[in-house]
């Protein structure tokens, strides 16, 4: 038994296992070919369902399957089968895909007790396994037939690779009786019948057969069966006996043998031994994989004998092997197949996957088709099939008896081909378009039906390459179509433009190259070319090449001759002969017709410009480069060309090709990948249709990666496998606001691009995707699968190794993650494996972890092409050996240094990723998650805490890992950034006297509800006035370096507080200034330390180790710990500002809890909570507010924070959370102490983030009771905060009370709790949170006052907050502060100060490379356009942001600043009456209205779409009065609305009013007009917004008091306004404050200024 156990993990136990015993114990002495006679049983079974089961795994894309779960439920049910023929004593000769043949040898007189043996095995078989249910709803199926008599054996190949089928009478006899069977029926050959014993046999007789179907085995009992049973297995010689009787094959106790193995593994595919040899279990090449087939059928003579056969098939397996190994090409399978031999060749199994598989296949069978017809004895007939298709690629069989086959309808489909289309070689479909080859190659051919073959599709006869076939038919396969236009290539065909106008005049050639790797787009971009040049009546020809024109001398420039001479449709040589003579005759003398070439042109090209367009020029022969070359240096021709990138170790093929590409007249243009908005437009032309939903898009632009071909591939994908729903496109609609439409409807292509599309009754169709299809489970089609397989073949083992491990870790992945993974590497093993994979393209290298993220990010694509005159590549010299040496030494070093590393090709991670089997990928996940899980946290700078405040602390399966994680992050709880500079700022602060806590404890206990105020303009006052502005000399004053240790003699000064009674908003405020200047200035020298430290890596953490973690854990089958992983990203892209991935986030979190059937395993009420919460925060950014204020109510339920949903519930709940709130203020202490156990804290810190969403909400509800709703939820936000006892939650949430009351006209509460939580700042201990709760609080601060129009004091304060972010390094909290900045600026027309700040966000943005930075900055830069009158960006840089970043999925999400950037468009191509351009932005901008909230921004955004509309209203009353009415409604409605808007932020009434005076001045209302204008003058002076008053003052001159007509100045500088720079002032603008766009009053008619529009008589 040990010797059997042992045995079983040698070398020669594993070889043998793929090797029947007819082999093992054979002859091994006999030269090949050779055969051996004898007799025995064989026991055929087929069992059917498999191809279904195949198909079903490889195209239903919705199921989480993968070839691992095939193989389990093949080889289960397989190997039950295997088990029970080897315990029978049958030897399992082959496995046929879904059959199997196995041998019973003995000797004659023993045939009939073993027919009987077989049989028992046989019904046995059908008893057990007969119909198996699996696991997908599919059944499979067992047939068996049975025959006995005499067999031969033949062995056939060569010293290095051999092969054996049995053929004889009994194995003909076996098929046959297979074929008569029924699915769990056994059917009996005739020999069989004869040769047994009839008397122990029940039969039933098949009608007209001779063959009959056993029932069962009658008169004998188990025991005499045991008996007659080991009578049997004494006939048999290699029964396992003795020792080994335990065994199910003797095969498994051999002992090492050399000589055997060595002839064992003759009989072994080569791919299989390496397996073997490096250890690696076989189920590693079980995958679902893209193929192509070739079946090779030999027919015989009938006068063949076993001679003749012997030596015709060892003369066809040698040839075949000869050819089809020089493309990497296997014979898998050799037997006998319907009285002939089969051949069962395979292209592209693991390890041979090229790229021009489907050519090589087809050049391969044609070469073997014409061998055995002409060199065959005795051959009758020679077919072939050839299909190409994703097949299952695995071993199949039992642990001790199995082999490598390959099963699928791409299998099946070859060999009924090869039956059923006899002596030809046909090919499929996808073979056919797989091959790139011409169509004058094949010819169709007439269907037929297959038995077993729905729908194959068309069916091709594969006639050869022959040349005289291809006398100049070698036209472009890519059509020009009017339907179907070329999208994203404009800057490609501009260069072309300007190279042929160059060209004019020109007496020498000029050449364009186009590179790009297949799917780029090149055939398409050079049939437009072509098409371009002869709409512009010049003379072109136009080529493609294929693979087999590079090995044709002249093809290229033979085929540019006949197709520009017009004999390219001649059939006869008469005819070419006729037509030359016609057009030469005259020209040249006859006896130089040869030389007709380079004669011609030297006479032809005079006036025409000549362009040659020559598309795959790759596959350019030898001949017609040396021809082309001395073409281009006589003869003015214009060639056009496109070419692929060589590969690796590629050279150009010859000097005069190096000659023309590196011509300094050559202009060589690499092209790019598509940008994401040109993806949707090629999605939506492609599927005919102008909508596709956002997660198609989102999907396409990840999996597409930029590329074409790949976009098409995967929506033909989807459309095959029935994914997508069409249906008609109806205007849009009001409609119920629902989650699942939150970014559906913002992905719709411009009507221009799909005009073309729609029926002829121009009806459009939407496309949307069907229910319960997951688009993250599928997988890449076979032809881009095929694509990155034949790239991953062709690496070494252990560059196999490492990408396949890095692709379990994603796109993305650092070095010493792929260690942590790879099996037993070393770092130095690992690092050479990079620089290579480096050194060949197929992973880059980056410096910063950052830098990989960016690099995936759609924020700022890169557009720019590259485009150089000439590029100098080698042509064949060897590179310097030394050289080579130090640049694969310095390739390792750039590796060593680097932490971070990127595939180049996306399609490979993903191809590579499929390869590794479900058992494997767990392994290499938890791999990962055990790395990644120490990682998953804030940054440090932010506190190294959850994104979702406590969360860990809620889940029972996160808690073994807290510990862990809190050792390593406990000394920067309290202070994230560094000990030195806590100690700094810490010492700093004792110094810094506070004022008394006591006195505002005691006056917020008398805090009294106000529920009647009521807002008025004028109840809202100017609060600080008084406030001396702090000039920005004086702030740099203060942050001028001095000497540190004088700082800390220097005593600072003191904020005294004065009495209660006496206590002042502006004194407090005053205070709270110069505290902040005195942090800044007494820590100026410690934040050096600080900077040490970087700035915030949150969104680096969340893309590098949260997503992941969620992705790992998912593959994992943890759906718990991916579920909170998923909440913890949905939390993380919240805080990042991109609401998309927050979206999908969540959405993969529904998926995933609605999958799982125990659900309370998966989420507990905490994350329930969390993740309705976390959708209301999604609903409430994009403007669902309804849908928002449903998720955030269901989320309190589940915090036990009931919220009422009546008035008197309100009155009651009010009641009880002011009582409340008092007891809180009494028995606050200052001092923090966590008390409250962080599992309540996680409760108490979500209650309050709930609250503070929705009184939010209800302070935008324009409802009368509103107000009540939403000061509740403030104040209940206030409680939560007071019980977590957090000093930052307190502020915060006083802060938020504040600003609720200052939105509803509250004054008292609104000043009394802004003051407080000023107050209550100056005691936070700023060691930890607190100095960034400092931070926002300024900055909080100032949103409020530049809301109110305290302009003076909002900028006083963002420029604290700005030095502060620069300090801490909170780049996101900066952008909102230079943002607010940057507008109270602008409204108090302080232009100078506006463009610092709007350099330093610019820079900032830059630096970050965040997009919706960049979009706050080109939306301020449109502002100084249309209201200041000079520009920072021109309107076109502007504009050129918006169209390459418009459909990014960060910045779709900002409905606000969306809204303001379509609505300055269209204002400025409506000013300057470009009304054609004006209709895009605008019904862009109309669809973000109802998307938006009441923030300031997005009540910016509503005010310049008013203008738009005003703009339109006057356009109307001047061109189409008819209008006026339907447009006047809608403005004024729109007008009230934005009205509403601006309680929130009344520094915008003044435009408001501005507008409406304007609105009804162009009415003809001018006396209303005057009164809405006076009111706005008075608003500018409430709320100091000067920039309005200053527009104000030019609109009441012009409309009303100036005495003559005025110049329009902004009309006059536009569009090329000057251009402000650093370091200018006012005085270099004198006429700046006037540059005002004038509105100008239309003429009326008088009796009739908006007549009702005509209603046309029916």
């Amino acid at each position: 038994m040990e010797q059997r156990k042992s045995s079983d993990c040698t070398i020669i136990g594993k070889v043998a296992a793929h090797v029947p015993d007819l082999i093992v114990y054979g002859d091994f002495s006999q030269e090949v070919p050779f055969i051996e006679s004898f007799d025995g049983v064989l026991l055929f079974a087929d069992i059917s369902g498999f191809t279904a089961l195949t198909e079903k795994f490889s195209m239903d894309t919705s199921l989480d399957r993968g070839a691992d779960q095939l193989t389990q439920t093949l080889n289960h049910y397989v190997g039950d089968i295997v088990e029970e023929v080897l315990v029978y004593g049958g030897d399992i000769l082959n496995f046929a895909g879904d059959a199997l043949l196995a041998l019973w040898k003995v000797q004659r007189s023993q045939l009939s007790d073993i027919i009987t043996l077989a049989l028992k095995c046989s019904l046995r078989i059908q008893e057990e396994y007969g119909v198996r249910e699996t696991e997908v709803g599919l059944e499979l199926r067992v047939k068996i037939g049975l025959s006995a008599g005499h067999i031969s054996k033949v062995v056939v190949g060569d010293n290095k690779h051999q092969y054996f089928l049995v053929i004889g009478r009994a194995v003909d006899e076996v098929r046959l009786a297979q074929n008569l069977a029924k699915a769990s029926e056994v059917i009996l050959s005739p020999n069989c019948w004869e040769l047994c014993n009839r008397n122990m046999i029940e039969i039933e007789r098949i009608k007209d057969q001779r063959a009959v179907k056993a029932r069962y085995i009658k008169n004998i009992s188990e025991i005499e069966f045991d008996e007659f049973f080991w009578k049997c297995t004494e006939y048999l010689q290699h029964y396992p006996t003795g020792e080994s009787n335990t065994s199910l094959r003797a095969t498994s106790t051999l002992s090492p043998n050399d000589e055997l193995e060595k002839c064992l593994r003759k009989y072994v595919m080569r791919n299989i031994l390496k397996k073997i040899d490096d250890n690696q279990p076989l189920e590693y090449l079980s995958e679902l994989r893209p193929v192509t087939i070739v079946f090779v059928n030999l027919q015989f003579d009938e006068s063949a004998n076993t001679l003749h056969l012997c030596k015709a098939i060892h003369d066809a397996n040698v040839k075949i092997s000869d050819i089809i190994h020089v493309f990497s090409g296997k014979i898998n399978k050799v037997f006998m197949f319907d009285k002939g031999c089969t051949f069962l060749c395979v292209f592209g199994l693991p390890g041979d996957k090229q790229a021009d598989e489907s050519t090589h296949a087809l050049d391969s069978a044609f070469k073997i088709f014409n061998f055995c017809s002409e060199t065959l004895m005795k051959i009758k007939l020679v077919s072939i099939g050839v299909t190409s298709g994703p097949v299952f690629c695995g071993v199949v069989g039992h642990r001790v008896r199995h082999e490598y086959t390959v099963i699928g309808q791409k299998v099946n489909l070859a060999a009924r081909m090869m039956m059923y289309y006899p002596g030809l070689v046909s090919c499929d479909a996808v073979t056919y378009a797989n091959s790139r080859l011409p169509h004058y190659f094949f010819e169709e051919l007439p269907q037929a039906e297959m038995k077993g073959v729905v729908n194959p599709g068309v069916v091709y006869h594969y006639l050869g390459i022959s040349e005289k076939t291809m006398i100049g038919k070698a036209y472009l396969t890519k059509k020009r179509s009017e339907y179907y236009p070329l999208l994203g290539r404009e800057k490609e065909l501009e260069i072309y433009g300007n190279l042929l106008k160059g060209f004019v005049g020109s007496t020498e050639g000029r050449v364009i190259i186009y590179e790009g790797l297949m799917g780029y787009g090149k055939s398409q971009l050079l049939a437009e070319i072509a098409y371009l040049g002869q709409e512009a009546g010049h003379r072109v020809v136009a080529m493609e090449l294929t693979k087999v024109n590079v090995q044709q001398n002249f093809f290229a420039i033979r085929t540019l001759m006949a197709m520009f001479l017009g004999i390219d449709a001649c059939k006869s040589y008469d005819a070419r002969q006729h037509i030359l003579q016609g057009k030469l005759g005259g020209v040249v003398e006859e006896t130089y017709y040869c030389l007709l070439n380079n004669i011609f042109l030297v006479k032809a090209v005079e006036k025409d410009i000549l362009i040659f367009v020559i598309d795959e020029a790759h596959f350019i022969d030898l001949a017609s480069w040396k021809f082309l070359d001395n073409l281009l240096s006589r003869i003015p021709v214009f060639m056009v060309m496109s070419l692929s990138p060589p590969s690796r170790q590629a050279r150009l093929p010859c000097v005069s090709a190096a000659n023309i590409i590196n011509s300094a007249k050559t202009t060589y243009v690499q092209l790019r990948e598509l940008k994401p908005s040109v993806i949707l437009q090629k999605a939506c032309q492609d599927l005919g249709v102008v909508s596709i939903p956002r997660e198609l898009e989102t999907f396409l632009i990840q999996r597409s990666h930029g590329i074409p071909f790949y976009c098409e591939e995967l929506l033909r994908n989807l459309h095959l496998n029935n994914m997508l729903i069409f249906h008609l496109w109806e205007e849009e609609e009001e409609v119920d606001d629902e989650w699942e439409g939150l970014f559906t409807h913002a992905i719709k292509a411009t009507p221009s691009k799909t005009e073309s599309l729609s029926s002829s009754d121009n009806d459009l169709y939407i496309c949307t995707i069907r229910q319960n299809v997951k688009l993250q489970n599928i997988m890449l089609p076979p032809t881009l699968k095929g694509t990155a397989l034949a790239e991953l073949d062709n690496m070494s083992p252990s560059e196999q190794m490492v990408v396949k491990c890095a692709a379990v870790i994603g796109l993305t992945f650092t070095t010493e993650l792929l260690l942590h993974i790879l099996p037993e590497w070393t770092k130095r093993k690992m690092n050479q494996t990079l620089a290579t994979l480096v050194d060949s393209h197929i992973f880059k290298c980056f410096n910063k972890r950052k830098n990989s993220q960016n690099a995936q990010s759609q924020d700022m694509p890169s557009t720019e092409l590259l485009v150089c005159p000439g590029t100098v590549r080698s042509i064949g010299q060897e590179s310097d050996i030394r050289s080579s040496v130090c640049n694969r030494i310095k390739q390792e070093q750039l590796v060593m240094q680097c932490g971070v590393m990127a595939f180049c090709m996306p399609l490979l991670q993903e191809a590579a990723y499929e390869v590794w089997l479900k058992s494997q990928k767990k392994a290499l996940h938890l791999k990962c998650v055990s790395y990644l899980e120490g990682q998953a946290h804030k940054c440090r700078r932010c506190g190294e805490g959850d994104f979702i405040s406590f969360h860990r602390h809620t889940v029972e399966m996160m808690l073994g890992s807290i510990e862990s994680q809190e050792n390593c992050s406990e000394q920067h709880k309290e202070y994230p950034f560094s000990e030195a500079a806590s100690l700094i700022i810490y010492t700093t602060l004792k110094r810094l006297q506070a004022p008394s806590f006591e006195a505002m404890e005691r006056k917020a206990v008398t805090a009294e509800a106000s529920l009647t105020s009521t807002c008025s303009l004028e109840s809202v006052q100017r609060t600080s006035e008084d406030i001396t502005t702090s000039t920005f000399s004086k702030k740099l004053e203060l942050l001028l370096p001095q000497d540190f240790e004088k700082e800390t003699v220097k005593a600072p000064k003191k904020h005294k507080m004065l009495p209660e009674e006496n206590l002042k908003a502006e004194e407090i405020e005053k205070e709270f200034l110069e505290r902040l200047d005195e942090i800044i200035q007494q820590s100026d020298k410690g934040w050096e330390k600080i900077r040490r430290l970087g700035s915030c890596e949150c969104e680096e953490i969340v893309e590098s180790v949260f997503v992941p973690l969620s992705r790992h854990c998912m593959a994992m089958g943890e759906y718990a710990r991916a579920l909170y992983y998923l909440l913890e990203c949905a939390a993380a892209y919240l805080h990042l500002s991109n609401n998309y991935m927050a979206f999908s986030n969540l959405n993969t979190a529904e998926n995933l809890i609605k999958s799982v059937d125990l659900r309370a395993t998966v989420i507990n009420q905490f994350e329930e909570a969390t993740f309705y919460s976390l959708k209301g925060e999604v609903c409430y950014n994009m403007g669902q507010m309804n849908l928002a204020k449903k998720f955030i109510r269901k989320a309190l339920i589940l915090l036990n924070r009931r919220f009422p949903f009546t008035l008197i519930g309100v009155f009651f709940k009010t009641l009880l959370e002011v009582s409340k709130h008092a007891s809180h203020q009494k028995k606050q202490q200052f001092l923090y102490s966590r008390s409250k156990g962080e599992k309540k804290l996680a409760f108490l810190y979500q209650q309050g983030h709930c609250l503070s969403l929705l009184w939010q909400l209800f302070s935008l509800d324009t409802a009368t009771n509103s107000k009540k709703f939403c000061r509740l939820a403030a104040l209940m936000k206030v409680n939560s905060a007071e019980e977590s006892d957090d000093e930052s939650q307190i502020i915060s949430s006083y802060t938020e009370f504040s600003l609720c009351c200052q939105m509803m006209g509250y004054q008292d509460e609104w000043m009394k709790y802004e003051l407080m939580a000023i107050q209550r700042s100056s005691h936070l201990q700023v060691i930890g949170g607190g100095l960034l709760t400092t931070v926002k609080l300024a900055q909080s601060l100032a949103y409020m006052k530049l809301c109110l129009g305290n302009l003076p004091l909002s900028i006083q304060l963002g420029y604290r907050a700005h030095e502060m972010c620069v300090r801490l390094k909170k780049p996101k909290l900066d952008y909102l502060v230079l943002c607010m900045l940057f507008k109270a600026l602008f409204l108090s027309i302080r232009y100078q100060d506006c463009v610092q700040v709007l350099s330093w966000l610019e820079e900032l943005a830059v630096e970050e490379e965040r997009i919706i930075g960049m979009a706050c900055f080109f939306s301020y830069c449109l502002e100084l356009l249309l209201y200041a009158g000079f520009s920072f960006k021109s309107f076109k840089e502007c504009l050129e942001f918006i169209q390459r970043n418009e459909t990014n999925c960060i910045l779709m999400s900002q409905n606000s600043i969306m809204l303001g950037l379509y609505s300055s468009v269209a204002i400025w191509f409506a000013r300057l009456q470009q009304w054609g351009n004006f209709k895009e932005p605008f019904e862009k901008a109309k669809r973000l209205l109802r998307r938006t909230n009441a923030s300031f921004f997005a009540t910016s955004g509503f005010c310049r779409f008013l203008e738009c509309e005003v703009l339109v209203l006057r356009k109307h009353i001047e061109e189409k009065p008819d209008l006026v009415r339907e447009t006047r409604t809608k403005t004024l409605k729109d007008l009230d609305q934005v009205l509403s808007r601006c309680s929130t932020s009344p520094i915008y009434y003044p435009r408001v009013y501005h507008l409406k005076a304007y609105i009804f001045l162009v009415l003809g209302n001018e006396e209303q007009s005057q009164i809405y204008l006076s009111q706005a003058f008075q608003l500018c002076d409430i709320y100091g917004n000067l920039l309005e008053k200053s527009w104000l003052e030019i609109s009441n001159e012009w409309w009303f008091t100036a005495k003559g007509p005025m110049e329009d100045l902004w009309l006059k500088a536009a569009p090329d306004f000057p251009k402000w720079k650093i370091g200018m002032t006012e005085k270099d603008f004198p006429e700046i404050h006037k540059t005002k766009y004038l509105l100008q009053v239309p003429a009326l008619d008088i009796n009739n200024p908006f007549p009702e529009p005509e209603i046309p008589n029916v």
